[in-house]
């Protein structure tokens, strides 16, 4: 057949066709006016939702029928409508209308509101879409609900009003659009477009949903600047624990059920510290019953940190049950946020490795680099080194290692497989105390955090040898001591060092605390130079000689002035001592100035001394100077900011003042008790160290 003939009868049969269709249009307006068909419409909606329902006005349309203010409300009228719709369009089977049977197939709704409201029936918690829906989809209840195909959403407003619960971060206003397929008891949503309340995002995608017992949604979706933090109402504190802020990207074969979600996610994530983290391929899930989330193999990667996370299980509290970690390279400062509630604000570094933690058991094979501790390297840096632990146990020797900025060497293992006891050994040359003191004063002033008392979380033990310490002219040398640390306490079982020219043993106890901290103190001292000592003591200065030892047990509390701080008891005696400028002699009597001169400068073979010392108050029990022609005693309370009170007993024999005029001898006979001459003095003041205050006892 020619072309032109062909062309010719498809016009034909065209024009027979719009004829059809123009006077079966023309019938169906003569047949069904407005009114008719609004009633039919209202009628057949009422009994088919089983619930009022109320248009304002209808339209003849070439898609269909076209409704205006349609209002389709819940059972009980007291209650808010279950939707309402501007405009609205039906399109419904034609032979059976002829039958007086009006079947929809299609309903679109532009600028509608749904209004899902929850409360609860029978003791049971349900929404008014929720048991709409159910009965919908029996076919015992209506007939009508195996005919609706398609639902189409335009610019629709959805509000979740009082959910329960479980339910409660939903809350909230939606914007939705999509187009809904309805297959028996499955819900095809195509298209889908939903605007988040309170500007937590958007979400596109596709997706089913069952509507049945066993509630399932699934599919494939694009989010666009999701909000997270309200996803943490779910939990307790997440907040502060996850620093997921904003997220944009995919979720692939997303799957919520009633008991759990879970979905493979591509993106960027904005974390609390407005750094961005890009994720590649991780499947999450969460599981409501086990209130846990699950991570894995998801590839990261913040600013220049790379890792891939193979697995990550926390529960709602934030809790780490498992992680594994593998081809990290990762700088500290950077992945801070992903760390929770960890705070490692004073740490920065990289660190580059596997890391695998599970049932308590850690396995790692990393190397440190550029680690640093502590504001300005205040604390501890090293420059690298590499750790490798197996089943919680490790040791590595050897590390070169900057503590408070002194060189040292320091060895750390684990005592056993606990994971929570340590064995650290540190050596030192030299420490010279004045720059780490003068170091810390020039930091820039840090906004004052709340005290707290130091709780140390471990178990930490070891050796401790310094050759040298400085602190000004102080020198202490060969420090050796073994330390533990736990909880709050430093105990040092065991140290010895060279001071002050002698030797000095040893036990300490420290207890760190911000309302009581104590350092308790045991030990021995053995051929100290006592002129050593005296030029830390202005009183004392280049008035004391000879080598001392002694014992003492006392307490110190750490506080301001330390030195008033101090109870407990001292045993000390000195071999070849000396007491030059004793002030005895400013103390003499008119008639006894020529012992001025024997009393000025002292010597003494054994000098011994006993006392209790009780913050600035020390307690003299016994303190005694003996040389074969002369003694002194002294018993007594001195007081470092109050007034003393020393008794002080000179005691010489013959033979130390042969060399003195008769009439000194005269005056002094009334003092001699057998073959001693014994004098008496007090000392008594605010400053018993000045030869005015010290008195002969008349």
């Amino acid at each position: 057949m020619k072309p032109a003939r062909v062309a010719k009868y498809s016009a034909i049969v065209l024009i027979i066709v719009l004829v059809m269709v123009a006077a079966f249009a023309a019938a169906f307006v003569y047949f069904f006016p407005k009114e008719t068909l609004k009633s039919i419409i209202v009628k057949t909606l009422q009994d088919s939702l089983n619930r009022p329902v109320t248009i304002g006005d209808i339209d003849y349309s070439i898609t269909g029928i076209q409704l205006t203010e349609l209002y389709i409300y819940d059972t009980d009228k007291d209650k808010p409508s279950i939707a309402h719709s501007k405009h609205a369009a039906i399109r419904f089977q034609l032979t059976p209308l002829l039958q007086k049977q009006f079947i929809i197939n299609y309903i679109s709704l532009k600028d509608a509101l749904i209004h899902i409201l929850y409360y609860t029936e029978n003791k049971l918690t349900t929404s008014n879409l929720e048991k709409l829906l159910k009965e919908l989809l029996s076919k015992e209840k209506s007939a009508i609900t195996t005919q609706i195909q398609l639902l189409s959403l335009h610019n629709t407003t959805v509000i979740l009003e009082n959910p329960p619960e479980a339910l409660k971060p939903l809350e909230g206003k939606y914007g939705i659009d999509t187009n809904v397929e309805i297959n028996d008891d499955i819900l095809e949503l195509k298209n889908l477009s939903i605007t988040l309340p309170k500007n937590r995002g958007k979400i596109l995608g596709n997706c089913s949903i069952t509507i049945a017992s066993n509630y399932k949604m699934n599919g494939d979706f694009s989010l666009r600047d999701l909000d997270l933090v309200w996803i943490y109402n779910w939990g307790s504190n997440l907040a502060q624990i996850l620093p997921y802020r904003v997220f944009s990207g995919t979720i692939d074969n997303l799957i919520i059920t009633k008991s759990g979600i879970q979905g493979t996610v591509t993106g960027s994530c904005k974390l609390s510290n407005n750094s961005m983290l890009f994720i590649n391929n991780a499947y999450c899930a969460i599981h409501f019953n086990k209130e846990t989330v699950t991570i894995t193999n998801a590839k990261g990667k913040i600013e220049n940190s790379n890792f891939v996370l193979n697995q990550l299980l926390f529960n709602f509290d934030g809790d780490i049950k498992n992680i594994k970690i593998t081809n990290a390279s990762i700088s500290i400062k950077e992945i801070v946020p992903l760390l929770g509630t960890m705070d490692i604000r004073d740490i920065a570094g990289e660190v580059k490795g596997n890391f695998e933690y599970s049932n308590n058991i850690i396995d790692a094979d990393v190397t440190l680099a550029n680690i640093v501790i502590g504001q300005k390297d205040t604390i501890l840096s090293l420059k690298e080194t590499s750790l490798l632990i197996k089943n919680n146990q490790f040791k590595k020797d050897g590390i070169q290692a900057t503590i408070y900025s002194v060189p040292c060497v320091v060895s750390v293992a684990t005592v056993d497989s606990s994971f929570e006891k340590f064995n650290v050994n540190i050596e030192a040359d030299e420490v010279d105390l004045n720059k780490i003191f003068s170091k810390q004063t020039q930091k820039p002033e840090q906004p004052k955090k709340l005290e707290k008392d130091i709780f140390i979380p471990y178990e930490i033990s070891g050796k401790c040898n310094i050759q040298k310490l400085y602190n000004d002219d102080l020198v202490v040398e060969k420090i050796s001591c073994n330390y533990t640390m736990s909880k709050n306490i430093i105990a040092l079982p065991s140290f010895s060092a060279k001071i002050f020219g002698g030797d000095v043993t040893g036990r300490s106890v420290i207890t760190l605390s911000q309302d009581n901290p104590q350092i308790t103190l045991v030990a021995k001292f053995n051929n100290a130079r006592l002129q050593n000592i005296s030029a830390y003591l202005k009183e004392y200065e280049n008035r004391l000689f000879g080598n001392i030892s002694g014992q003492l047990q006392v307490t110190i509390v750490p506080k301001d002035p330390v030195i008033d701080r101090i109870s407990g008891k001292v045993e000390v005696s000195v071999e070849n001592g000396k007491l030059a400028n004793t002030g005895l002699q400013n103390g003499l009597s008119i008639w006894l100035q020529d012992l001025k001169y024997k009393l000025s400068n002292l010597e003494f073979q054994k000098i011994y001394g006993n006392f209790n010392l009780n913050g600035p108050v020390i307690t003299i029990n016994s303190f005694i100077f003996n040389a074969p022609e002369i003694r002194l005693k002294l018993n007594g309370q001195y007081n470092r900011h109050d007034e003393s009170d020393v008794a002080i007993s000179l005691e010489f024999s013959s033979n130390f003042i042969q060399d003195l005029p008769n009439p000194a001898l005269l005056q002094l006979s009334k003092y001699k008790k057998g073959r001693w001459y014994i004098i008496p003095f007090r000392a008594q003041g605010k400053d018993i160290f000045e030869g005015k205050n010290i008195k002969q006892v008349q």
